[in-house]
């Protein structure tokens, strides 16, 4: 009977610790990134009053008699279940959408994981938690490394002593006006004007510069001295007393006159690639109007030592989907079908090069590589297509030249002394386009197909011809010969040549080299004066974490830096981590070591900023497993209130 006292006494004192974890928990309702624990019972040893028998041929088997010893905890587990987010204004407060963990750094050099991303910057620059420890990740430049733990702090180069100035590039040249010291004070707008007589106005930052442009000016020395006598006719000092100067870059060969050219000998681009395009007329059912199926394929790593770069395709309609390699023949046979979708042609391509691999003994087929790029067939065209594209298609990886591109204008004037003609890649079919905009002619190069370099030639300087619309001095025409080649180039290989824009700058007329600037100058906005400084966190003009934890600074002098990166660790049992109070866990012998992740991969969570996780504790199951937990309690002390008068009535047979 006594037993039954001690029995109750482990109930009590089981359901009062339980008591205390849910008190904890339902104190802890709005702690940042708090996880709820759950609390589990197991039943003690038994005495066994009678063992159990098993069956005979003249007695059936009797089950054991047991009697039990009351109940102990068996388990406080943190429920690690994500909860939800409460945003706040502060880019460095951070919640990860998804699983593991945030490091941060004690000042014992112990490492902690928490779901609490209360982060701000201190004054050294640190990124550190609410207690002052340091947040782990990769410090500084974090392009190419992989994800770990070193405490973040984000570093600003100190700022160079540079001079106010500004550069453009008139007629080939690149012209730089600055001042002659460093100074914080010299930012300003400095515009050149017509005028007979030498003179400036200086207010606010703005200078107004008036000379005779027209006057043969033979270097830059020439420019400042007449940029002297302008301040000293206006009575200008400049703020810290500078002067201008002038630096002039790509100087042509002869700077006493000069006749400006509009001319090319070649234009080439190398490809990282062999490619082919094929394209055709179709017309789908039920429409009378043409419209276009396409199909490009590549390699990577073009090698022209390499066969298979220039390995045939064969197109065919089948099913299902597959792509075979020929080593023999160098040819592949692509096999499609009206359901055939542009990721099902790459998988089977890849099971391919796969299988032709396996099958090669030799090590010959190692680099064997090739894509689709394109895959366009109208619903209803496919056999009018194949036979449209031709077979076979032979992937080539030839540089794509054009050569000896030259044109003339009609006369000298403003637009044939300042002609710059700029080309670019246009992705259709259609003729080429051209375009004035003030004293630049854009010319898109389209991939209409040509049988002749001559062909081309006539459809580009039709594009020229309208574009110029009357006015002689825009009236030019490509010479004979220009754009030798054109009319070879696969639509891949004119993308690379003409996506880069490409450019001719046209001039003429009998004036010194430095009177042609001198005539084309206009506003110079001289900017990034400052003398040398120290720079902090605190001179970046604006900070962003992103979802992957990568931090990005925008500083006015150095532009956007890469400041740190916030990495996350996982566990294969985050229910095992030592919780340390302050949110902080620490890990153990159950939950396994960490895996550093970078946020968004290998299965780690993204990085949220300007968001906190809220705690995960659920009242309503909290007061239900209270109530419980309170009946739980009251039993069991019935049960010692009930043995104790049992023994009362024992003891009174005495009597």
């Amino acid at each position: 009977m006594v037993k039954s006292l001690y029995t109750g006494v482990t109930g009590m004192k089981t359901h009062q610790q339980r008591m205390d974890v849910i008190g904890n928990n339902i104190a802890n309702v709005n702690t940042t990134g708090y996880k709820t624990n759950v609390v589990t019972f197991a039943d003690v040893y038994y005495q066994t009053k009678k063992t159990p028998s098993g069956a005979s041929t003249t007695k059936g088997g009797t089950n054991p008699i047991q009697v039990g010893y009351g109940v102990k905890l068996n388990s406080t587990t943190p429920n690690m279940t994500q909860s939800g987010f409460t945003f706040s204004d502060s880019i460095y407060d951070m919640a990860i959408d998804g699983e593991g963990f945030f490091q941060v750094m004690d000042s014992a050099g112990n490492i902690l994981y928490t779901r609490a991303g209360i982060f701000n910057v201190d004054e050294e620059g640190n990124l550190v938690n609410a207690s002052g420890y340091k947040v782990l990740g990769v410090s500084g430049d974090f392009d190419g490394q992989p994800a770990g733990s070193q405490p973040i702090k984000i570093t600003i180069p100190a700022t160079d002593a540079k001079c106010s100035s500004a550069t453009k590039t008139i007629n080939g040249c690149d012209v730089t006006i600055s001042v002659s010291d460093p100074s914080d004070n010299t930012d300003m707008s400095v515009t050149f004007n017509q005028a007979e007589y030498p003179f400036a106005t200086y207010s606010a930052g703005v200078l107004n510069l008036y000379f005779n442009k027209d006057q043969q000016f033979d270097s830059a020395q020439a420019f400042e001295d007449e940029i002297a006598k302008c301040l000293q006719a206006g009575g200008i000092t400049l703020p810290d007393d500078v002067s201008i100067k002038f630096d002039f870059e790509n100087l042509p060969a002869s700077t006493s006159s000069q006749v400006a050219k509009a001319s090319v000998d070649s234009w080439t681009h190398a490809l990282d690639q062999a490619s082919v395009e094929a394209r055709a007329d179709v017309t789908p059912t039920g429409s009378a109007t043409n419209i276009y199926a396409t199909i490009a394929f590549a390699t990577n790593n073009a090698n022209t030592s390499d066969a298979y770069n220039h390995a045939a395709i064969n197109i065919q309609s089948g099913s299902p989907t597959s792509a075979t390699y020929d080593a023999n023949s160098n040819a592949w046979t692509i096999t499609i079908d009206t359901n055939t979708r542009q990721s099902d042609l790459t998988q089977a391509i890849k099971t391919g090069i796969e299988a032709a691999k396996a099958a090669d003994t030799t090590g010959a087929l190692a680099g064997l590589n090739l894509s689709v790029t394109k895959f366009d067939i109208p619903a209803g065209t496919l056999a009018t297509a194949i036979t449209g594209w031709g077979s076979p298609l032979t992937l080539v990886d030839t540089d794509p030249v054009v050569t000896n591109i030259s044109a003339t204008a009609s006369q000298p004037g403003a637009y044939a002394n300042n002609y710059k003609i700029v080309f670019k890649y246009i992705s259709n079919y259609d003729a080429p386009t051209a375009q004035w905009d003030d004293n630049t002619l854009t010319i898109g190069i389209t991939n209409k197909a040509y049988s002749t370099d001559a062909d081309a030639l006539a459809d580009i300087n039709a594009a020229v011809s309208a574009a110029a619309g009357g006015n002689s001095q825009k009236i030019f025409t490509f010479d004979a010969g220009s754009f030798v080649g054109i009319s070879t180039l696969t639509p891949g290989q004119r993308k690379a040549l003409f996506g880069s824009n490409p450019s001719l700058s046209f001039g003429d007329g009998v004036d010194s080299f430095y009177t042609t600037v001198a005539k084309s100058l206009s506003t110079f906005n001289l900017t990034d004066g400052r003398k040398g400084a120290e720079q902090s966190y605190k001179d970046l003009e604006n900070v962003t974490v992103q979802q992957d934890g990568t931090i990005i600074g925008y500083h006015a002098v150095h532009g956007y830096m890469n400041l740190g990166r916030i990495d996350i660790a996982t566990f294969d049992n985050p229910n095992g981590l030592t919780a340390m109070g302050g949110t902080l866990f620490a890990e153990s012998v159950a939950s396994g070591q960490p895996k550093l992740c970078v946020a968004g991969q290998d299965g780690a969570g993204e990085v949220v900023s300007g968001a906190l996780e809220m705690s995960n504790v659920d009242l309503a199951q909290e007061f239900t497993d209270m109530i419980t937990t309170q009946r739980g309690y009251q039993a069991n002390s019935r049960v010692i209130t009930t043995s104790d008068t049992m023994l009362e009535e024992l003891l009174s047979l005495k009597r």
